[in-house]
């Protein structure tokens, strides 16, 4: 088994990638192999619209997602991190997800094996976790919908706005680690 985790915090060590490394954690107590990107530390560019990708197995950028993009198609489970900016996911997540379109063939069906689970992670500094239910549930069932995999669970780290807020959060960190050990239950 391999999960590998997508982080899309612009802090090497902020909330998100806590909790993307606890869900980690228990799979690889679970067996599996992991691997960790952190979408800020890598080179690369938006989508650039060109279409290239339908006409081809890939996308015409040869930047470091074309490695990720290998592996999301190879893993056995993706989790998926980041925190909420203004209402919405990352600059550099919806850069990677915009860039995911190369996953998917011209009818729209999945390049990606089917049967991978998925773990959505989220933080906020607002402390209503229902705040922004719409951007995890649009999300999750795009996941589903373009790559046929199945959303196991939906993390929400609500008021964690401090780096390592969210370790103050005990019942959140075992529910992160749990989910990596039973990700494929």
């Amino acid at each position: 088994m391999k999960v590998i985790g997508i982080v899309g915090s612009p802090r090497k060590n902020g909330n998100t990638s806590t909790l993307v490394q606890q869900v980690l954690e228990g799979a690889a107590e679970a067996g599996a192999e992991t691997k960790t990107y952190i979408l800020n530390e890598m080179d690369y560019r938006g989508c650039q619209g060109c279409s290239y990708c339908k006409a081809h197995e890939k996308c015409k950028l040869e930047d470091d997602l074309a490695e990720v993009f290998e592996e999301i198609k190879v893993a056995d489970g993706i989790v998926f991190g980041s925190p909420i900016y203004f209402a919405q996911f990352t600059g550099q997540m919806r850069l990677f997800l915009d860039r995911c379109y190369s996953l998917v063939n011209p009818d729209y069906s999945s390049r990606i094996p089917a049967g991978k689970k998925a773990v959505l992670v989220g933080t906020q500094g607002m402390p209503d976790p229902a705040a922004y239910a719409g951007v995890y549930e649009e999300f999750g069932g795009e996941i589903s919908r373009f790559f046929g995999m199945e959303v196991k669970d939906t993390l929400i780290a609500a008021g964690c706005a401090a780096p390592g807020d969210v370790k103050g959060n005990a019942e959140l960190m075992e529910k992160a680690k749990n989910t990596g050990m039973n990700l494929f239950k």
